[in-house]
């Protein structure tokens, strides 16, 4: 919520999209779910900008095609950090066009989008592909067991665009996914990215919240994708992406859990009185995967 202008969303406004949790009422029309269903899914981006409607409560009211059943087996906490991070990863491995036996590095491999690329890019490109993740050392294991073949830590290597020019310039990546939104790497991903191959990046991250901030990325994303190179753009394609939350996207992602091809990491569980606490650790960068509030017993 933070990340759109006052001007155009609601205020005072009840934060978050995310949420997994019990039925307690259907709408007349609503198929497929009865009272007392676990489910989890997310608010639509609309009624969150214009009206202030968020996840962060005891009670939530939302579309019916933005919910799915809670796969079996699966906790509160993991149920809950599932929906916008485990969708905008399935969009970001489909838009990459991955293949068996590809090369593909993933920046911000630790992350609550990233944990999920990691491992669906590992399930797409198979035993004979290459994994490199991008994070700092202390979660470098973790990724290692969710799939990566490598990692490399982004605190030692600064910046760290000249390291993967230096060492993957003879042997580029097939695809690269940022999960994080770092504007850098595309500028500088043409040494390590092979020609004709997609970078595929949720966006690009803002440093700050504040207007800014937030309109240099608009102007990034654009030169990026418009920007032809003969005039200075770059040299490889540029695929921004956006994750529409919906059952059918949601249904797909329970069954890669289910299957057991997909796991959520959990950062760490914060009661509703603690949720500053939340926020910050999530402020700090420093978080493992998903940050959970709980609000009540599932």
């Amino acid at each position: 919520m933070a990340l759109c202008p006052t001007i155009v969303r609601a205020t005072p406004a009840i934060p978050e999209l995310d949420f997994a949790g019990t039925l307690i009422a259907l709408g007349s029309d609503v198929e497929g779910f009865v009272v007392g269903n676990k489910v989890f899914g997310a608010v639509l981006v609309g009624p969150h900008i214009k009206m202030g409607v968020g996840t962060l409560a005891e009670y939530v009211v939302v579309e019916a095609a933005t919910v799915a059943r809670v796969p079996v087996g699966l906790g509160e906490r993991e149920a809950a950090g599932l929906p916008v991070a485990a969708c905008t990863a399935l969009v970001l491995v489909e838009a990459a066009g991955l293949k068996e036996g590809d090369r593909v590095a993933v920046n911000g491999a630790s992350g609550g989008v990233g944990t999920f690329v990691v491992q669906m890019v590992r399930e797409k490109v198979g035993k004979s592909g290459r994994i490199v993740g991008i994070c700092s050392a202390r979660n470098a294991d973790l990724v290692k067991e969710l799939g990566a073949d490598e990692v490399i830590d982004y605190t030692a290597h600064v910046p760290v665009h000249q390291y993967l020019a230096t060492h993957y310039s003879n042997s580029p990546f097939t695809a690269f996914i940022d999960s994080f939104g770092v504007a850098d790497l595309y500028a500088h991903c043409a040494p390590c990215l092979a020609p004709g191959k997609p970078f595929v990046t949720v966006g690009v991250a803002n440093a700050q919240n504040t207007y800014p901030s937030i309109l240099y990325a608009l102007y990034a994303m654009m030169w990026n994708s418009l920007w032809p190179t003969v005039l200075g753009g770059g040299s490889r394609k540029y695929v921004s992406v956006r994750a529409f939350v919906e059952s059918g996207t949601l249904t797909r992602v329970r069954d890669l859990v289910e299957e057991g091809k997909l796991k959520v990491v959990v950062d760490g569980a914060w009661e509703m009185e603690r949720a500053l606490e939340a926020y910050e650790r999530m402020l700090s960068h420093r978080a493992c995967g998903k940050i959970i509030i709980k609000i009540q017993d599932f």
